[in-house]
């Protein structure tokens, strides 16, 4: 009688440590994810340029993506002299040079990331001289113009149109796609008001063309 009375309180005792070591669900309670764990579900925050080259006394606004509610963004640059950021995030080019942007994201104390854009900011182009001035291409072909813009160490880039997107389009890199048949002429100019231009004649598929695709 006693062995089975002993038994029995051993079986209960045994029962009621297993239960204390075992997480039960309470009602009215809910599980939820660490901080951590939220942050990395999170959508990656990027920037909309890691890097970008300016042209001095120009401006440039850097933008953050993929922001939530309640999150604060911070810019900070390593070199006024070169590259000023204000608080919204907008570069001003101030002398030639390269600096550093620093973009923090916090949530209340927590830092939940740190991106970095590069600036270099230089002179603007006095000249720009395409390096051909006329080329035949069968519809459908493309091809890439080059622009040669003075001085040697310019930040500027050069802006391409066509005067008749129908027969041939450019790209903003240069980069020449034939439509249809006839003439039209691309051109490429600087912010100084100087240009030069490309006469592109467009001929029927299968005829032979003056360049390479």
């Amino acid at each position: 009688m006693k062995k089975s009375f002993f038994n029995k309180c051993f079986l209960t005792l045994g029962l009621i440590l297993f239960l204390s070591m075992v997480p039960f669900p309470m009602a009215g309670n809910n599980i939820v994810a660490s901080a951590a764990e939220v942050y990395d579900i999170q959508s990656d925050i990027k920037l909309n340029v890691k890097s970008i080259a300016l042209v001095k006394d120009t401006s440039y606004e850097l933008k953050v993506y993929n922001i939530s509610d309640g999150q604060k963004v911070t810019f900070k640059t390593n070199n006024n002299d070169v590259a000023e950021v204000n608080e919204n995030g907008n570069i001003s080019a101030k002398d030639f040079g390269s600096a550093l942007i620093t973009v923090t994201v916090k949530d209340r104390n927590k830092t939940i990331t740190s991106l970095d854009c590069v600036v270099t900011v230089g002179p603007s182009a006095f000249s720009i001289k395409l390096t051909k001035s006329e080329i035949t291409l069968s519809v459908g072909r493309k091809t890439n113009l080059t622009a040669i813009l003075k001085p040697n160490n310019t930040v500027e880039e050069a802006k391409f149109s066509s005067n008749d997107p129908a027969i041939a389009s450019v790209s903003i890199g240069g980069k020449v796609t034939a439509k249809e048949p006839g003439v039209t002429y691309v051109f490429a100019s600087i912010d100084n008001g100087k240009f030069d231009l490309c006469k592109i004649t467009v001929v029927e598929k299968g005829l032979d063309d003056s360049v390479e695709e």
